[in-house]
């Protein structure tokens, strides 16, 4: 087993507002050391086998197919190893018990989504849910058969962290958590721009995820992820994640982490106040915070836990202007109640 890097969610030049071909986007990730990317162009699926990659190309990256399915009301979903194009669209003729037609319900528009990707034999990733209007935890609290959602996208126009209209990505991740779905935290780059560099354009190398499985192929990076397997970041990286018998353990790499974040093209949360150095804690039912550490290393006792624990590992800095700077990873939930304990088959369309 070990660990690979890799993006769920990037653009092109063939989406008309990207900057990059597929081949440019593709060798950009190769380069800077990525194990895998998708080119999840917008209603559009690009076949792996026609990009061509660099003649240098490392034996370990691979392209993984896949589309951004892009809906009505801002719901895209990225479609993981599918092998062909996924319709956004709502199949035709939706009535109620009355007969009435349907409108496009943000739920309804996600779970065609979701359900038209199983039917490709891909695994659904719901895309920045706090873009513009977004979709909303209660939403989504009735999408069947979706497991993984972006909780952190580099986008600049993602508002991660919450605003006026939606709470954080990680409150609504608690919240689908505590209501007692099985629910897994991606970070990716949603990447446009790839010649001009700056915070406010959509630059890649800003969130990605790391995945432990024992081979570099499509179809088990897609099983890893769906079996949580992985962890998000936007800079932090993690020497050890692992529950032992009652206990969750967690490590920091504080020499991959300061390489990381010396990179030009990472961005963390802006704050005002922080206290620097590292912070790690252990996340509850309802976002409680169970324990917190600063410190690198950390291990939680299960046996107090309830239904779930999930961790978030952070690092602050200060920037130059007097306020912080933050940067982050987020392990997977830890469940006591079973509910992750489902063969492949489950993950199938009914």
């Amino acid at each position: 087993m070990r660990w690979y890097k890799g993006n769920t969610h990037s653009h092109t030049v063939l989406c008309g507002h990207a900057d990059s071909t597929p081949e440019a986007v593709a060798a950009w990730y190769h380069d800077h050391g990525y194990h895998f990317l998708i080119l999840s162009e917008h209603n559009l699926f690009i076949d792996p086998d026609s990009v061509a990659l660099p003649a240098d190309k490392r034996a370990d990256f691979i392209l993984i197919p896949g589309e951004e399915v892009t809906g009505h009301q801002h719901i895209h979903t990225t479609s993981m190893n599918t092998r062909r194009f996924v319709p956004a669209h709502l199949p035709e003729g939706l009535t109620d018990e009355n007969g009435d037609t349907i409108r496009e319900t943000k739920r309804l528009i996600l779970q065609s989504h979701v359900d038209s990707v199983r039917r490709a034999g891909g695994a659904p990733i719901l895309n920045h849910p706090n873009w513009l209007s977004g979709i909303h935890a209660e939403d989504i609290r009735h999408v069947h058969r979706l497991h993984l959602f972006e909780l952190y996208s580099g986008h600049p126009d993602v508002h991660n962290w919450g605003n006026e209209l939606h709470a954080s990505t990680e409150q609504k991740w608690d919240s689908l958590l505590s209501a007692g779905l099985l629910v897994y935290g991606v970070s990716s780059d949603d990447a446009h721009d790839f010649k001009k560099w700056s915070p406010e354009v959509t630059n890649p190398g800003r969130g990605w995820v790391m995945v432990r499985c024992d081979t570099l192929t499509p179809d088990a990076i897609t099983h890893a992820m769906e079996h949580g397997d992985f962890y998000a970041t936007n800079g932090v990286i993690l020497s050890e994640v692992s529950r032992e018998g009652m206990q969750y353990q967690v490590a920091i790499d504080t020499a991959l982490t300061f390489r990381e974040l010396d990179s030009p093209f990472v961005t963390g949360k802006k704050v005002s106040q922080g206290q620097p150095g590292f912070l790690i804690e252990f996340i509850g039912p309802g976002g409680q915070l169970l324990n917190k550490q600063e410190t690198t290393r950390a291990a939680y006792e299960l046996a107090n836990a309830g239904a779930y624990v999930r961790c978030k590992l952070s690092y602050t800095r200060p920037n130059p202007d007097g306020g912080y700077e933050q940067f982050f990873a987020w392990t997977q939930p830890w469940f006591s109640d079973g509910r992750d304990t489902i063969s492949d088959k489950d993950y199938l369309l009914e």
